[in-house]
């Protein structure tokens, strides 16, 4: 099995920084810089890209708390309601990545960006997901904050208090495997929205099923929140890409 690491964590005078805050920030820098990067090849401009990207990093994190805060733990709207808008509170992955490409398509269509531009951007932020997110992952893993079931399987971790699945860990080496087919697949021009269509596709399924490793978490008839995004996730990016392989993408005339 895979051995415990405790989260390291550096403390200067009375302050600590953790592991979790730090790569998370890393994964923030990394998304907008692929998203930026990106933009010239995709036939985009750069600074608008990067303006757009910071409105879409800011739905995501409102998104990222108030669908944790909605769907997780609703009791917080009776007991204490102004939670919901403390957003540099507690996140939900999902919630942050539906936030912050609803977000990126309200300020599109408010700028009044053409369908193709739109779909290009939205692309491109697609495209840098999983590699953002094998680092903010990878601080969920060593924050050892998403408890799985407990396992004496080779991929669980050997906890104080026992062995069991880290789906933290879980989800970090399965961001590796979608960055790892993104990288193969973008040595080739595709499409306007392929990768849009291919991460929901990937994505779904496997947060589909890594949900039903978690414990402690809020479920509705048997299912996570989580999980039912990610199945709609998984029927809109195959949708997608059934649209695209029939009329090869997005043209500039489409809207």
């Amino acid at each position: 099995m895979i051995p415990y690491i405790e989260q390291p964590a550096l403390t200067i005078r009375s302050y600590t920084i953790y592991s979790f805050g730090v790569l998370v920030g890393i994964a923030t820098v990394v998304g907008f810089e692929i998203v930026v990067r990106r933009a010239p090849k995709v036939g985009l401009d750069g600074a608008a890209a990067a303006s757009l990207a910071v409105w879409t990093l800011i739905w995501g994190l409102v998104g990222s708390h108030v669908f944790d805060v909605v769907a997780y733990r609703p009791q917080l709207l009776t007991t204490h309601p102004l939670e919901v808008f403390k957003v540099w509170g507690s996140m939900s992955s999902v919630g942050g990545i539906m936030g912050g490409l609803l977000g990126g398509f309200l300020v599109m269509q408010w700028r009044g960006l053409p369908r193709a531009d739109r779909v290009r951007f939205l692309d491109s932020v697609a495209f840098a997901f999983p590699f953002a997110e094998i680092f903010g992952r990878g601080g969920c893993a060593l924050a050892h904050d998403h408890l799985g079931i407990e396992s004496t399987h080779w991929l669980a971790v050997q906890f104080p208090s026992g062995p069991r699945f880290d789906v933290g860990l879980l989800e970090f080496l399965c961001f590796l495997v979608i960055g790892g087919v993104f990288a193969l697949l973008d040595r080739y021009p595709r499409p306007s929205g392929f990768f849009l269509g291919l991460f929901f596709t990937l994505y779904g399924p496997a947060r589909f099923a890594l949900d039903t490793l978690r414990t402690g978490e809020a479920r509705y008839f048997g299912w996570t929140p989580a999980q039912y995004l990610a199945l709609l996730a998984t029927v809109a990016g195959v949708a997608l890409l059934v649209a695209i392989f029939r009329h090869g993408g997005f043209s500039e005339d489409d809207g």
